[in-house]
């Protein structure tokens, strides 16, 4: 069978029409001319450029390549699209090579366009006339690409990854750069129009043409240690992202950091000058070498994930500027030995559980400013065994190394992840939500007579917890409070059924196999009862 194949189109949308089902399969160069519609993609091209294969343990996709379409190159640079501007999406390229896109295009079309992870494309020609480039990142072998003048925006991530492309030019018209877009190439030197209103560039680094903005950074820029000029005024979004710098050095009147700016970067060190006002969130998310790091002392707040997954962090001055601290901002920084929060610092607020555990934080002492914190803040660590607070904090007190409530009715941190047993004190009414979540070693916890409320999530995470007994003065009890993978018996005191909060449902597969352990003149109440009839309700022995 012949391998290439030629096709003029006098019509679009006509494509299936011209080849054969053992054509798709088997042709390996295919160039077409005339007009080509959104059909000729979605119906033909796309399924020669599909992938057959399978899934691995690690959920990454393995193509077998015996089995898939033998599509290399794909020529319409002679063709013109007929369906609008915006190219339509086409599957995954398994063995395309080649590709240069028909005239008539102005943007790609589709923020996710198929060319994402094709770990077999080399080269790609944009026509003339196009605006928008996004949606080429992940491309391992990519190399050949270039800008057409017409280019106005480089959307996110748009080569991202693309680590054979080693050099760049940036045409005229560009206005719009996002930073993530060049992340991971092996770019040492940027070029940019001279003619460029918008974006110049200066020793190979994008900056704004009023050089008040770092906007894009060479991931392989030739030199480990890089001095941001006197002048810039904001590091833009993800401009270091990926990049393999090591030290940064910031200027006096650096106002802004914005999100994502380090993100991945192999950055050790940053000194961050006390002009910054303002330090996006993921600024410094996954910075697997990031040591040592000072704060500005006029931030105000610590966003989400504002260093998650930093390991070698080891410890962490928050300024007394700061005001809130975002739980997640020192996410799976199993490395952190030290938290030093300062009086200022108002609010952790509440995101959820911390998304890293088995942490080796020794220190955290709560300042006498603090009014809000989630249920079991830093409660991950084996080392941790006590809490800290300023006695004259009038919003909470430790008792016996845990968080409560001044007044002692609210139960907020248990910490010590080793720990086996706790009794909750008299007096507390209220469990906060997750306060038991990271500690699996824990095998009894004795609830006080004194409680009322058991909000969201307390008991997840507590693998050796297998029973409870709910006291008879709890009221009210949220749907997902009682989820532990092996807590499958619970005693229940109450011949009334506490009120079941949260999203409450007739069927929950959580407590399928657990026992709810009732009085027996409360049976059928149970039963009845709105999230308790979940359980496998059972008259409990005298």
């Amino acid at each position: 069978m012949e391998k290439r194949k030629v096709i003029h189109l006098e019509e679009a949308n006509t494509l299936s029409n011209f080849l054969t089902k053992e054509e798709r399969e088997n042709i390996v160069s295919l160039k077409i001319t005339g007009l080509i519609g959104h059909r000729d993609f979605e119906d033909v091209l796309d399924e020669m450029c599909d992938a057959c294969g399978e899934y691995d343990e690690y959920d990454n996709f393995i193509p077998d390549y015996e089995l898939t379409p033998a599509l290399r190159h794909l020529d319409l640079g002679e063709a013109t699209y007929a369906d609008g501007e915006g190219m339509p999406y086409f599957g995954f390229h398994a063995q395309l090579e080649t590709f240069i896109l028909p005239k008539g295009l102005t943007t790609i079309g589709y923020e996710d366009t198929g060319f994402s992870e094709s770990d077999m494309l080399k080269e790609i020609v944009l026509p003339d006339g196009l605006k928008t480039v996004f949606g080429f990142n992940s491309c391992p072998n990519l190399s050949g690409i270039i800008l057409p003048d017409s280019v106005e925006k480089i959307d996110s991530f748009a080569f991202a990854g693309c680590k054979a492309i080693s050099s760049l030019r940036i045409p005229s018209l560009v206005k719009e750069i996002d930073g993530s877009c060049f992340a991971d190439c092996n770019i040492s030197s940027f070029e940019v129009d001279e003619n460029n209103p918008y974006y110049s560039a200066v020793e190979g680094i994008v900056f704004s043409k009023d050089l008040s903005t770092l906007v894009a950074f060479p991931s392989a820029y030739s030199n480990k240690h890089y001095v941001v000029p006197l002048g810039t005024k904001v590091i833009g979004f993800a401009a270091f992202m990926d990049s393999h710098i090591e030290c940064v050095e910031l200027p006096d009147g650096l106002m802004r950091i914005e999100a994502d700016a380090f993100q991945g970067s192999d950055i050790c060190r940053l000194d961050m000058p006390d002009s910054v006002v303002s330090v996006g969130e993921l600024s410094f998310r996954f910075c697997m070498n990031l040591e040592n790091i000072r704060l500005s002392n006029k931030l105000s707040s610590l966003p989400r994930q504002l260093f998650s997954g930093c390991p070698k962090l080891r410890d962490l001055n928050v300024p007394s500027s700061v005001k809130t601290i975002y739980y997640s901002a020192i996410a799976w920084c199993d490395g952190l030995e030290n938290l030093y929060l300062q009086d200022g610092l108002e609010e952790i607020v509440d995101e959820g559980p911390m998304l890293g555990v088995k942490g080796k934080l020794k220190t955290v002492n709560f300042p006498a400013t603090i009014e809000k914190a989630p249920g079991g803040v830093f409660n991950y660590s084996p080392l941790l065994k006590e809490f800290k607070i300023d006695p004259s904090n009038p919003f909470f007190e430790v008792i016996d190394g845990v968080l409560c409530s001044k007044d002692g009715k609210t139960l907020y941190s248990v910490p010590d992840y080793n720990r086996t047993s706790y009794q909750v004190p008299e007096g507390v009414e209220v469990i906060a939500e997750r306060v038991f979540t990271f500690l699996p070693m824990i095998e009894t916890i004795n609830l006080s007579s004194t409680l009322k409320i058991i909000k969201s999530r307390v008991f997840q995470g507590c693998k050796s917890l297998r029973s409870l007994v709910i006291p008879a003065s709890v009221v009210q009890v949220d749907v997902d409070a009682l989820w532990a993978d092996n807590l499958k018996t619970i005693v229940m005191e109450s011949s009334l059924p506490p009120e079941m909060t949260g999203n409450v449902k007739d069927e929950d597969w959580r407590y399928k196999d657990a026992t709810l352990l009732v009085p027996p003149d409360a049976v059928a109440a149970y039963k009845e009862a709105p999230g308790w009839k979940c359980f496998i309700v059972k008259q409990k022995k005298n």
